[in-house]
Order: C-alpha cells, then sequence, then structure tokens
C-alpha cells in the first residue's frame, strides 16, 4: 500500500515562510533600495551629485505618501465602515493612489526623478480623490483621518513645490487649494462653519510646496558644487601624474643622453675613437637626432602615442636604422588600443624599410589636424611599383589589417627607384584612401 508522499515544509523563521520573507525583502528594496537615494552609496556615488540629490528628495517624497495611504489601508484590513458611505467607493480610490505612487516609485528608479507629465497628473488625481473621498465621508468624519485624500494633497503640494519653477509651482498647487475648497462646498452646499482647521490644511498645503521648492534648489546646488570641486580635484591630481610621468621621462631620458651621447663624446675625448671613421660619423649623426628628438619631445605635451612611437623608434636605431622623426602635439585622449595599432603598425613599417628598401634611413612623421591622426613612413630606397605589385602578407596583415581593426586605415604607396611611403590615419576620414605623393623627407 502506497501512501503519498507529504508536501515539503518550507523554513520558517518568525512565523514567516521564508519565500515570503524574500518577496517582501525584494519589494522593500524596488520601493526603498539603493538605486532610489539611500541605502547603497557605491551605487551613488558614481552618480552626479544633483543627481544625488533628487533621488533623495524623490525617497523623501514617496515616504511622505505612504505616511498617508499606509494608516487608510490598515483601516480598510480592520474593515472600519463606520464614516464611509460605501467602502467599496473608498477600496477603489486606495486601488487607484496605491497604484498610481508604485507606479511614480518604479519610474523613478528608472529615471531618477519625477517626468514633468507626472506632475500635472497627480495633481489632476489627487483633486479628483479629494472630490470623491470628501463626498463619500459622513459628515462627522469630514475632517478625521478616514478622509485620508486631502491629506494626500500634501504629498502632492510637496512635489509641486520641489519639481516646478517658483510660478509653475504657484499655478499647480491653486488647483489643490481650490479642490479641496470646492469638494467642501459640494458636500455642505456651502463652507461649514467654523472651517474646523480648513485654514491650517491650505496653509500645510503652502508651506509643503514651498519647503520641498527650497529643499531641492539647495540640495542641487550643493551637489553641483560637490561636482565641481570633485571636477578641479581630479584635474589637480591629473596635472601631477603628468608632471610625475614627465618627470620619469626626463629620468630616462637622461639616462639615455648618458648611455649615447655622452659615451659617444667621452670615447673621442679620450681618444677610444676617431672621429674621422665612418663608424663614428654615423655614431654621431644618430646620437644628434637623438638629442633633436628630445628637444622637441621636452616642448610638447607628454603622451602616451609619443612614448610609445618613442620606443618604436629607438628599436629601430637598435637594429642600425636612422630615423628621422617630426610630429605635431600629439593628443593625449588615444584609446589604448589605437596607440597599439599605431606604433605596432609603425615598426612594422620601419622594419620593411630596414628589410626590403636598401637604406637603413627613414623618415616619420606624425600629424594631428581636425582630429585626424597621419603617420607617414618614408623611405628613399629602392621602391616599387605599387600599380603593379601586390602588398605581402606583411603588410596586410601587420599594418593593413592591424589598423582597420583599430578603426582606421593604411595605404601603401611606392614607386621604382623612389622609396616607399606607408600612410597611417585614424580615424578613417573621407579621403583616406587618396593616394597622394610621397612626403619629402
Amino acid at each position: 500500500m502506497s501512501t503519498a508522499t507529504p508536501p515539503p515544509v518550507l523554513p520558517v523563521a518568525d512565523g514567516i515562510p521564508l519565500p515570503l520573507r524574500l518577496r517582501v525583502r525584494a519589494a522593500a528594496s524596488l520601493l526603498f533600495g539603493g538605486s532610489l537615494g539611500w541605502r547603497d552609496p557605491m551605487y551613488l556615488v558614481t552618480k552626479p551629485g544633483e543627481e544625488r540629490a533628487l533621488r533623495f528628495i524623490a525617497m523623501l517624497l514617496l515616504i511622505q505618501r505612504a505616511s498617508y495611504l499606509v494608516p487608510a489601508m490598515v483601516a480598510v484590513a480592520n474593515h472600519t465602515d463606520a464614516g464611509y458611505r460605501s467602502q467599496a467607493v473608498n477600496l477603489a480610490m486606495l486601488v487607484v493612489a496605491v497604484t498610481w505612487n508604485a507606479g511614480l516609485a518604479v519610474g523613478i528608479r528608472k529615471r531618477g526623478w519625477f517626468p514633468q507629465w507626472t506632475v500635472g497628473a497627480d495633481v489632476a488625481l489627487v483633486c479628483l480623490l479629494m472630490f470623491v473621498g470628501t463626498m463619500n465621508c459622513s459628515a462627522e468624519h469630514m475632517f478625521t483621518g478616514l478622509n485620508w485624500a486631502p491629506k494626500l494633497g500634501y504629498g502632492t503640494a510637496a512635489l509641486v513645490g520641489a519639481a516646478l519653477a517658483p510660478w509653475p509651482a504657484l499655478f499647480a498647487w491653486l488647483p489643490i487649494a481650490a479642490a479641496r475648497l470646492g469638494a467642501l462646498i459640494l458636500a455642505f452646499g456651502t463652507l461649514p462653519v467654523p472651517v474646523d482647521g480648513i485654514d491650517g490644511l491650505l496653509n500645510s498645503y503652502l508651506w509643503f510646496a514651498v519647503a520641498l521648492h527650497f529643499m531641492r534648489r539647495y540640495l542641487c546646488g550643493q551637489g553641483r558644487m560637490l561636482d565641481e570641486t570633485t571636477q578641479r580635484q581630479l584635474a589637480v591630481e591629473a596635472r601631477r601624474a603628468a608632471d610625475r610621468a614627465r618627470f620619469a621621462e626626463r629620468i630616462s631620458q637622461h639616462r639615455k643622453l648618458h648611455d649615447t651621447v655622452l659615451a659617444t663624446l667621452t670615447a673621442i675625448a679620450r681618444g677610444g675613437l676617431d672621429h674621422r671613421t665612418d663608424q663614428v660619423r654615423d655614431r654621431c649623426a644618430a646620437d644628434a637626432d637623438h638629442v633633436r628628438r628630445m628637444i622637441h619631445e621636452d616642448a610638447s605635451p607628454f603622451t602616451t602615442l609619443g612614448a610609445k612611437l618613442a620606443d618604436v623608434i629607438e628599436a629601430a636605431e637598435f637594429l642600425g636604422m636612422r630615423v628621422h622623426y617630426l610630429h605635431d602635439a600629439l593628443p593625449a585622449d588615444v584609446p589604448a588600443e589605437v596607440i597599439d595599432a599605431v606604433a605596432g603598425a609603425t615598426r612594422e613599417a620601419l622594419n620593411n624599410v630596414l628589410a626590403h628598401s636598401g637604406t637603413a634611413e627613414a623618415w616619420l612623421t606624425v600629424t594631428w589636424d581636425e582630429d585626424i591622426l597621419t603617420v607617414y613612413v618614408t623611405d628613399r630606397g629602392s621602391g616599387f611599383d605599387s600599380a603593379t605589385v601586390r602588398p605581402g602578407f606583411g603588410l596586410r596583415s601587420s599594418i593593413m589589417e592591424r589598423m582597420r581593426e583599430a578603426g582606421g586605415s593604411a595605404t601603401v604607396f611606392g614607386m621604382v627607384d623612389n622609396g616607399v611611403r606607408v600612410e597611417l590615419v585614424w580615424p578613417v576620414s573621407a579621403d583616406s584612401g587618396t593616394v597622394r605623393p610621397p612626403v619629402p623627407g
């Protein structure tokens, strides 16, 4: 005889099944979580100061509204029928109000603030709820907590003050006050005498709007000032970092001078080298190019692109090449992948000069004009006819494809007995494929 397997028993903590607790926690996180304003500082630190202020104010406005709706929901749950002409009408009003405010909370979670159209819609909705709620209450409960819709008007008045400029806020506040008075006149035929706190209620509407208006101005102003201060501090730190990098570069240059120019001059001064030989003259010429390049770089802002190209030239000179280098003020914000592509393509172009041109001398020119980076590698070697000779694998893979993958282009132009020019362009411009005559060395 088989027995049915009993259903699994859910673990319980504090008398509430854990899945339900998790649902409640998820709902609370959705409505009051870090993305709305105050529970997740690591989330907020990524946002501008003004947005952080607006999310904080939005959180306060939602909590204020909840303070009016929760007691009304509790009264319905406790079946408090006394005081309402129709409990069904009151329940329908609560459903509409809760649904609307939950929608506002979800919208703020995505956008960070109330869109302008929601302010007008909120004013219209609360005016309607005031009329319906006042008509649905008995006379003796007209000014008690059972008539919760006028209290919801506090939240709408606060929203109007926070979301609108002063004059639009005034014109949006007037319908709220007029709706409250109109609902009482409609219910009693005239304003009840004494007014039983109507003046205090309307005064509260006004001051909620004024208070939230100045709160927003103050907090958003502080947020903007904090952002400006942060940006200035970041700029100072960036300058310090650039200075440190420049200092390190200068130390590196001094070491290179010690190992090249100073070593050559010292050897000649001590008689260890004969300055009349071709080998010493070539070495002096390479050292002179190195000094010129250092002077030119010292007058230009330090950039990673410049440092990369300097490394490429140094590697080529180590192989015995002489590279004449001339460049504009290079940009500091070129993406790292572009710098790697340009440096790699330049290195391959210089390697091709050494391997195929029959000369060990090249000209490297870099320009930055109208946000277009152009690098020319030119030699005066044997060359080739670019109209009949197809580029080899090295040109296609190491130069052309490398530049194309980085969003640029590469053009190779050669002439027999008149050298080769390699042109690297980033980003691709309208005329990047145009063939132009070689750049003179």
